[in-house]
């Protein structure tokens, strides 16, 4: 769980440098995270992956793509959790 609040925290700091503080505070409350007035989490409301889910979501609408770039750690961990896909090739036809 704390390397998601870490990251939270981190990428939080990044979209407060674009779209600042207040802003950036008031979309990762909209995830389900409590940020004090200094940028730490104080609190994730729910599975952490879900909350990851809603940040990058809540961060990316109107296409930014400064927005995306701040996110790539998010995403990077989101595939990292991701169970590998079987290749399962189709018989020859």
């Amino acid at each position: 769980m704390e390397i998601y609040l870490n990251l939270f925290e981190d990428v939080i700091r990044e979209q407060a440098k674009y779209i600042g503080s207040e802003d950036a505070f008031a979309r990762a409350k909209e995830a389900g995270l409590g940020v004090s007035k200094d940028g730490h989490i104080v609190s994730c409301t729910g599975n952490p992956q879900l909350v990851l889910l809603r940040l990058i979501r809540c961060y990316c609408e109107g296409g930014n793509i400064l927005s995306l770039a701040t996110c790539v750690p998010l995403l990077d961990e989101l595939l990292k959790n991701q169970p590998q896909d079987e290749v399962v090739e189709s018989p020859a036809t």
